[in-house]
């Protein structure tokens, strides 16, 4: 059964606070049948001595203390027996006498456990012998062979082990009074608290000023607080039915004030954040003993029940109440090219010659093989200079733009004249073109009111100084100087002459790079700080060093869940075109295609963005995190 050990628990709590401040506390609730009994049967009235009777008491509080169990529960037998009217003595023998039959009973059990029976049985007679009708020992088994099954009423607590009972929470009535007092303020306190059914123990520290206090229908809740903060006092529960009470001060709270350990678990939290956070509880709550464990992600914490059950609170909505975007990036990049040629290229260079001069020039360069030629007959003899050169031309003994080139003859006789062009006339109609498309598809988590980086391209070195090492100095301050009959300044010379030139680099980030800030509203739409960055490289330097071409855009975009932003920029674009023909003529409407070529080279990179955020957590309260009360005066319960 737990209900023993849980009063054994609160009783120890009391006994702390009784030992620090001198005075044990008397509770109703914890009294039994047995306590009651041994009121009844202490001594008479004639035998009666207070003065002993407190200082058997005071002893046996300091051996309890040493949790000498035996010796304190006769010490405050004999107090009962001194003085039987002070109920004090009769609760401690009583709690005395519980806890001493709830650890022997507690001790065989874990013998049992242990396989050590004869330990367990002989435990269990000495627990029989304190107190034969309390339920919990049961009655004595005398069997020859170890018991293989415990005690139905022992078995389930020893096995589950002991459970902490939590902290002492007062059970004030219920129901609204109202006071009209004016007497020392303990009496004062005495009155208001036992009008709701609690008893208080007073501190050396409180003063014993009178004090007027009047408040007409009210509830504890509201008259304690206020009767407290006018007195400047602040009240400990000892158990259901009592506090002590003392004067409000730091030492005091620190001697006085129940303290309870708790360990919060923070994990995915980097170290520089746990400091944070430890510090932000120390600052805001007041926490004195703050332990910060970076190794396991926890933070232990020492401080009264109200501040743990606030800090709990704000590190709930802190820790998990943040939310998640995860932001899906799709980068698009296309890269046009085309180039078109349409037209006619006619001829633009026109020339005429003597054809009696040519052929004659022809004929002179190539006299021999013109011999050969009427030797064997294949050129008449007689023939005219125009005659064999054409004669060469076509048979190709001769390599001539004569005829290639010529597009007509004109005149007669020696005056027969040829006209020559450049080029053949020619018409065009081509089209060339190209089309590149890139296309990146990013998913990044992540944090509400976090910044999220996204970089497509290349980092490019760019040389930004240089230094040179090696040794220089002048080698006529050290003219006959030698080192191993060798010349010091030979030796500076070869050195100088090994220097090395080491440059400093700085890498730039060339190409795209986006930076998105998510910021999750209350109306569930997504507010985005998008900083957008486009660099390359320029086509000028300055002094070696490339200068860049740098494009941004900074904007705040907001989207609902799901929703898409198009964002487009025309990195570059070129157009370029070239006419080839007649001036004048190929000026003039209708006549370019005829008498005119012209060439178009168009050019064009555009960059799309699509960014879609989609809520993947959202935080525990959109609407408004917790309302702490930090630093108002708290009340007795």
């Amino acid at each position: 059964m737990r209900v023993p050990f849980q009063l054994r628990a609160s009783a120890i709590a009391s006994y702390a606070v009784a030992i620090a401040v001198g005075v044990l506390p008397l509770s109703a609730s914890a009294q039994t049948n047995s306590t009651q009994n041994i009121s009844h049967s202490s001594a008479s009235p004639s035998k009666q001595n207070p003065k002993a009777a407190e200082e058997a008491y005071l002893s046996g509080a300091r051996l309890l203390d040493r949790n000498d169990l035996t010796g304190a529960e006769l010490q405050f037998r004999k107090a009962v027996a001194l003085n039987s009217a002070d109920r004090d003595y009769a609760l401690a023998l009583s709690m005395t006498h519980q806890r001493h039959v709830t650890e022997l009973v507690q001790q065989a059990g874990k013998a049992r456990l242990l396989g050590q029976q004869e330990k367990a049985e002989t435990l269990l007679a000495e627990a029989r012998l304190l107190d034969p009708e309390n339920g919990i020992v049961g009655p004595q088994v005398d069997s020859g062979e170890p018991q293989k099954v415990f005690h139905p009423e022992i078995e389930p607590w020893i096995r589950e082990g002991p459970a902490f009972a939590g902290p002492i929470t007062l059970e004030p009535a219920t129901g609204k009074k109202s006071f009209h007092l004016r007497s020392p303020e303990q009496d004062v306190i005495r009155q208001v608290l036992a009008g709701y059914g609690i008893r208080p123990v007073f501190d050396d520290s409180v003063t014993k000023d009178n004090l007027r206090f009047d408040l007409d229908d009210s509830t504890y809740q509201q008259v304690v607080p206020v009767l407290l903060n006018v007195t400047h006092l602040f009240a400990v529960p000892l158990d259901a039915k009592s506090v002590l009470i003392a004067k409000d001060t730091p030492e005091n709270r620190q001697r006085l004030e129940r303290v309870l350990q708790e360990t919060i678990s923070i994990p995915g939290m980097t170290n520089e954040e746990m400091d944070n956070l430890g510090t932000l509880v120390k600052n805001i709550f007041d926490v004195k003993q703050v332990t910060v464990g970076k190794m396991s992600g926890t933070l232990v914490l020492r401080a009264p029940q109200e501040t743990l059950t606030y800090i709990n609170l704000t590190l709930a909505d802190l820790i998990d109440g943040g939310s998640e975007v995860m932001i899906d990036l799709k980068l698009y990049e296309v890269d046009k090219t085309n180039q078109r040629n349409i037209g006619a290229q006619l001829p633009q260079q026109i020339g005429i010659y003597s054809v009696a001069s040519a052929a004659q020039g022809i004929v002179s360069s190539n006299q021999s093989i013109v011999n050969q030629a009427i030797a064997q007959g294949l050129i008449p003899a007689g023939a005219s200079n125009v005659a064999i050169a054409l004669a060469l031309i076509a048979s190709g003994l001769v390599q001539s733009t004569l005829l290639s080139s010529t597009v007509g003859f004109f005149g007669g006789g020696l005056t027969t004249t040829g006209v020559t062009t450049n080029q053949n006339p020619t018409f065009n109609l081509a089209l060339t073109a190209s089309d590149t498309r890139a296309l990146n598809d990013i998913q990044i988590r992540v944090g509400d009111r976090q910044s999220a980086t996204f970089r497509v391209g290349e980092r490019f070195p760019i040389t930004t100084a240089t230094y040179s090492t090696g040794l220089t100095g002048t080698s006529s301050a050290l003219a006959g100087a030698t080192i191993n009959g060798v010349s010091v300044a030979s030796l500076l010379n070869s050195a100088a002459g090994s220097s090395a030139t080491i440059p400093q680099i700085q890498y730039e980030d060339l190409g795209l790079t986006l930076k998105a800030t998510p910021t999750v509203q209350k109306s569930g739409a997504i507010k985005m700080h998008i900083d957008l960055k486009i660099e390359s490289l320029g086509s000028g330097s300055e002094n070696g060093i490339p200068v860049l071409n740098n494009e941004q855009f900074v904007s705040d975009v907001t989207l609902d869940d799901g929703d898409t932003a198009l964002m487009v920029s025309s990195l570059s674009k070129s157009e370029s075109a070239s006419i080839s023909g007649y001036p004048g003529l190929s000026e003039l409407p209708g006549f370019q295609t005829a008498t005119a070529d012209r060439l178009t080279d168009t050019s064009s990179s555009n960059l799309l963005l699509l960014i879609t955020p989609h809520i993947t957590r959202r935080r525990s309260n959109i609407t408004v995190g917790p309302r702490i009360a930090i630093n108002l005066p708290e009340p007795a319960g």
